[in-house]
């Protein structure tokens, strides 16, 4: 008498459980991984637009011919009120000629 078997025994379930696991974890940590780097890429674009919008606001208002906090000034020889404005973050450092008073 022959004898039909209908559904998965045991072990193979076991098997497949452990395959579908491990890929959803492998899925999962590639999916932290690009998460990291699209914040980091986010930090620096932010990071990149506050050295912009700091070297841009030097051509609306004019600076004194000295260093701040953001701003190194260095003055051309011959010119009083020429420098060169470095900005500086962590990333980046924009540098642009400017007039100052």
């Amino acid at each position: 008498m022959t004898q039909s078997r209908h559904g998965f025994t045991l072990p193979e379930v076991c098997v497949a459980l452990t395959i579908f696991l491990v890929g959803t974890t492998a899925l999962l940590g590639g999916w932290n991984f690009f998460n990291c780097e699209v914040a980091d890429e986010r930090m620096r674009l932010d990071e990149f637009y506050d050295a912009l919008g700091t070297m841009e606001s030097l051509i609306t208002n004019r600076p004194n011919c000295a260093d701040s906090l953001s701003i190194r000034l260095t003055r051309v020889p011959g010119s009083s009120h020429l420098a060169w404005a470095v900005v500086a973050s962590e990333h980046y450092s924009l540098k642009r000629l400017v007039r100052c008073r």
